[in-house]
């Protein structure tokens, strides 16, 4: 491996996901102290809870990202794979299971709370829960 294609990797694996969540961080840090300043100043902050329904298309939204991810980093290490005959693509081909697995794995949640969220809309109010 030469010095550019290790440079490559180091950024892609270590310095994109530090940056991603120094600036998740960052953000929550932001939105923690607005709150802060506030509630000192007495403001009422009302709750926010957020919808199931929207819950579960953020979900969905995220699996079929993931997913799309995930097939689309298979297919481009695979055509690879087919130019230059090099085993490195077949297991960067590999490494595109991940997202895609996580992404089928949101789906599959997606589907479980859409069948719990349609089942607490059937069951009426006066109906104790099942145990």
């Amino acid at each position: 491996m030469t010095v550019p294609e290790m440079l490559v990797a180091l950024s892609v694996c270590l310095v994109l996901p530090l940056a991603a969540l120094l600036t998740a961080y960052s953000f929550r840090r932001l939105a923690s102290r607005e709150r802060m300043h506030a509630i000192e100043k007495g403001v009422n902050i009302p709750f926010e809870s957020v919808d199931p329904r929207e819950r579960a298309a953020r979900t969905r939204r995220w699996a079929i990202v993931l997913i799309a991810l995930g097939i689309g980093w298979i297919l481009f290490c695979l055509i690879g794979l087919a130019a230059e005959k090099d085993n490195d693509m077949l297991t960067a081909a590999g490494l595109g299971l991940i997202p895609a697995l996580i992404g089928a794995g949101l789906l599959i949640d997606f589907r479980l709370r859409s069948k719990e969220l349609d089942a607490s809309e059937a069951r009426s109010p006066a109906e104790p829960l099942p145990r």
